[in-house]
């Protein structure tokens, strides 16, 4: 049984993510315009490409540059995978690189499984947008997803992390705003909105406080909803009021920020 999603992000570049999970289904030879990124999450791919044939193994990546062509099919019982495709100027624009070497190996073992992980991460954010930052969190994946591969497989120097206090003392501040005012928040007009590559952001916001700005939006959310329920909002209308998409989640994000729900919330 084929279990196949495909997810076209139009608002992101039109970088697409592909789930993939299939026991016969197979793929003719052909090429994608863009790069490829995936990464084999259980069972093992198979590949006909650069005059070889090739067995990938769960942990291994798949790494496919522009134009090249290949042949696809699972090559054990079943095969589980996510696959990122991104045009080459979207690549740019999302890391501000203007050198781009593209993959000289196609299947590397995904080192301390990075690329996995934030593949995983964009497919959850996709298939559970759980709350209005759920863009948000979909575009710093695919920061991710790109960074780490390109970093570590693509040869690219990505701009090291900077101090930029003013800079990330006003995203803090638009945050607070637009959280306040139930706006959906994205990373490319946040970036836009400091003067900052939205890639070179996230680096420098983590660096100088520990979170991503996906991580100080749901920050600003729960505390939303804790002055809500301070001032005697029911639960269920704080979280819609806050961004979530219900009681539950805020629940979740709640104890994850405050060790405790909102029902052990005292008021004094």
């Amino acid at each position: 049984m084929q279990r196949n999603r495909y997810h076209h992000l139009g608002w992101f570049h039109g970088i697409e993510l592909f789930e993939a999970s299939f026991s016969n289904q197979t793929f003719a030879r052909h090429a994608h315009e863009g790069f490829a990124i995936g990464a084999i999450g259980e069972g093992a791919g198979g590949y006909q490409c650069r005059g070889e044939s090739m067995v990938l193994p769960a942990g291994s990546l798949s790494l496919m540059n522009p134009d090249e062509p290949h042949t696809g099919r699972a090559a054990a019982d079943r095969v589980r995978y996510n696959m990122l495709y991104a045009p080459e100027a979207a690549v740019r624009a999302v890391l501000g690189l203007r050198d781009l070497r593209g993959f000289a190996e196609i299947a590397p073992q995904d080192r301390g499984l990075r690329v996995t992980r934030a593949l995983a991460r964009l497919s959850r954010s996709l298939n559970s947008p759980t709350e209005i930052a759920g863009r948000l969190e979909a575009e710093e994946a695919v920061h991710a997803v790109l960074a780490q591969a390109f970093a570590h497989y693509g040869g690219a120097e990505l701009r090291q992390s900077g101090r930029e206090p003013a800079a990330i003392r006003t995203l803090l501040e638009r945050i607070e705003a637009g959280v306040a005012d139930g706006e959906s928040l994205s990373l490319s007009v946040l970036a836009e909105q400091v003067g900052l590559n939205p890639s070179y952001l996230i680096r420098s916001t983590t660096r100088a406080t520990g979170l991503t700005p996906h991580g100080h939006v749901l920050r600003a959310r729960v505390d939303l909803a804790r002055r809500l329920l301070l001032d005697g909002t029911p639960a269920a209308e704080a979280a819609i009021a806050a961004g979530f998409c219900d009681q539950a989640h805020l629940i979740r994000q709640f104890r994850r920020h405050y060790g405790v729900t909102p029902g052990a919330l005292i008021r004094h």
